[in-house]
């Protein structure tokens, strides 16, 4: 009888990202919580990944953590869809720019980033 392979979920990378400046600008705490938050990435849905959760993940302050999310913010690799909901305990939702999302090619926002002089 024929073993049924199984596959493992991975994690995708395009090189050219990986090269770029503003992903090597980052912190190792955001290149970490990039790739947390790419374990939860799906086409029709933003991530729903509090501050809360980055803190025990990466192993780091509440400070820290937000610290992350701003940075892969503002360098182009993760965009707010919907801010957080205290009272609902609702995290705040993130879509990936590099991924497709609801059937629209990625914005690859990261490809315009450039170092503050």
């Amino acid at each position: 009888m024929a073993k049924t392979l199984r596959r493992k979920p991975y994690i995708h990378q395009d090189v050219e990202m990986i090269r770029s400046a503003a992903y090597g600008a980052l912190s190792g705490n955001a290149v970490k919580l990039l790739s947390l938050m790419q374990t939860h990435w799906r086409m029709y849905e933003p991530i729903a990944y509090s501050v809360t959760e980055a803190q025990k993940r990466i192993g780091c302050c509440r400070g820290k953590a937000h610290e992350a999310f701003k940075e892969l913010e503002s360098h182009g690799f993760i965009k707010l869809m919907l801010d957080a909901h205290f009272h609902k305990q609702m995290a705040r939702k993130w879509r990936l720019t590099f991924r497709d999302y609801n059937e629209q090619k990625p914005s690859d926002e990261w490809r315009n980033w450039t170092p503050e002089n």
